[in-house]
């Protein structure tokens, strides 16, 4: 019973690390194909370039119009 028990713990354990291995290393296969790898400690951080403000005209030229407040429209409905 106790020589069972052991085989088929050993069997999980080896299964279980497997399967770790195999995530582990499909995990760093992805990053590599999207090109995200994490810096190296010794390599200091690239400075990031703050973004430069964008000027959108289609929103300066656009013509806004008031919406009438929810309210007055569910006070026309209830008296129609």
């Amino acid at each position: 019973m106790i020589r069972l028990f052991v085989v088929v713990f050993f069997r999980f354990f080896i299964i279980a690390l497997a399967i770790y291995l195999a995530l582990t290393l499909l995990k760093k296969i992805i990053r590599k194909l999207q090109g995200h790898s994490h810096p190296s400690p010794s390599n200091p951080q690239q400075k990031q370039h703050p973004k430069t403000k964008e000027d959108y005209k289609d929103v300066k030229d656009a013509k806004f119009v008031e919406l009438p407040e929810k309210h007055t429209e569910d006070h026309q409905d209830s008296h129609s």
